[in-house]
C-alpha cells in the first residue's frame, strides 16, 4: 500500500516533471540521433528512436541504458522491422509529471497508450528485465497491441525478489526518501559497478560506460529506488498472455542469482525459453546479431504453425 511517505518520496524522481520535459526535448537528448522523437502520454514525455520498416518491433532500454547505446541493434534490425526503442517512464530522458505514481499498472496503462499512438497494433514487444512484466500485463490487458513478445531477461514476480534482495542487501534503495536520495547522488557512480557484475562481454564495458556517463552528464533520470518501492510490487499477480512468447535469458548476468535463470520458465506454458551462456543483462545489446537470429527463427515458426 502506498502511503503519504512513499508519495512524497517518488515525488523526489519526478518534480520538476515539467521543467524537464522542456529541457529534453529541446536540448542535447533531442539531438544525438535522427531517429530522436518524443511522444506525451498523460503521465509522461517518451523519448524513443524509430527506424526502418517492416513488423514493428519495439524494445525498451533498460536503465541506465539509454538510447545512445542502441547504435548497432538499430543497425541490426531496422533493415527487417520497423524498431521502435522507447525509455520508460522517469528513465532516460523519458520525464514524468511531478503526480506520476510508480504504480505497476498505472505505468502499464500509460506505456499502452505510447503503443496504441507510436507504435499501432500488433507489435512485438521485445521488452527487458523489469519491463517485460509490463509487456505481459499489456498484452493480456490490451490484446490488441500485442501480436508476439519476445522478453529478455524477465523473469517471474518471485524471481524478482530475489533480484532486489540480492542488489540492495541492506535495504536502503527500498527505504522512501533515502533511497530516492541516494539514486540522485550515486547513481553516476553506482553505474559502473552495475555494469560490471551485469554485462556478459566485457569488451563492451567501455562503450555502455561512455554512453551512461554522456547522458548522465545531460541529466538523465534513473529512478531506480522509486521501481524498487512502488513498481516491483512483490503481490502483484499477473495472467498468462495467449500470444506466442519467446523467453531469452543472458546466463553470464551476475546480478541475478543463479536460481533466476529457469523462472521465465513459469511466465507461459508455451514459451519458447533461449539461453545465452556468453551474454548477460543486455543481451539485445551485448550481441544483436544472435539476438535477432534467434527473434527471427521464433517469428518465422510462429508464422509457420499458424499456416499449419
Amino acid at each position: 500500500m502506498k502511503t503519504l511517505l512513499s508519495t512524497l518520496a517518488t515525488r523526489l524522481d519526478t518534480w520538476n516533471g515539467a521543467k524537464q520535459m522542456q529541457q529534453f526535448k529541446t536540448g542535447w537528448p533531442a539531438n544525438t540521433s535522427a531517429e530522436i522523437h518524443f511522444h506525451r502520454s498523460p503521465k509522461v514525455q517518451y523519448r524513443y528512436r524509430m527506424a526502418g520498416s517492416g513488423p514493428t518491433i519495439v524494445f525498451s532500454a533498460d536503465p541506465p541504458m539509454t538510447l545512445e547505446v542502441y547504435d548497432e541493434l538499430m543497425a541490426v534490425f531496422s533493415p527487417h522491422f520497423r524498431v521502435i526503442i522507447v525509455e520508460l517512464p522517469a528513465m532516460g530522458f523519458s520525464a514524468a509529471q511531478r503526480n506520476f505514481s510508480f504504480d505497476f499498472r498505472v505505468t502499464s496503462d500509460d506505456l499502452a497508450h505510447f503503443l496504441q499512438a507510436v507504435a499501432g497494433e500488433q507489435a512485438i514487444l521485445a521488452f527487458s528485465c523489469v519491463a517485460g512484466l509490463a509487456a505481459i500485463d499489456i498484452a493480456v490487458r490490451y490484446p490488441n497491441l500485442v501480436a508476439h513478445l519476445a522478453l529478455m531477461q524477465t523473469g517471474d514476480v518471485e524471481a524478482f525478489a530475489r533480484w532486489k534482495a540480492g542488489r540492495d542487501p541492506k535495504g536502503i534503495l527500498a527505504r522512501p526518501l533515502a533511497g530516492q536520495w541516494v539514486m540522485k547522488k550515486l547513481a553516476p557512480k553506482r553505474m559502473p559497478a552495475w555494469y560490471g557484475i551485469s554485462v556478459g562481454k566485457t569488451e563492451k564495458l567501455p562503450h555502455f560506460c561512455r554512453c551512461a556517463e554522456h547522458s548522465f552528464a545531460h541529466d538523465a533520470l534513473w529512478s531506480l529506488a522509486s521501481a524498487y518501492q512502488i513498481t516491483m510490487n512483490p503481490t502483484l499477480k499477473l495472467a498468462q498472455p495467449v500470444q506466442p512468447m519467446l523467453a531469452m535469458w543472458g546466463l553470464a548476468d551476475r546480478s541475478h542469482p543463479a536460481e533466476n535463470a529457469e523462472s521465465p520458465k513459469r511466465l507461459s506454458r508455451t514459451l519458447r525459453y533461449v539461453a545465452f551462456p556468453e551474454l548477460g543483462h543486455t543481451p539485445e545489446l551485448e550481441d544483436p546479431e544472435q539476438v535477432f537470429t534467434v527473434i527471427r527463427d521464433f517469428l518465422q515458426v510462429e508464422a509457420h504453425q499458424h499456416l499449419a
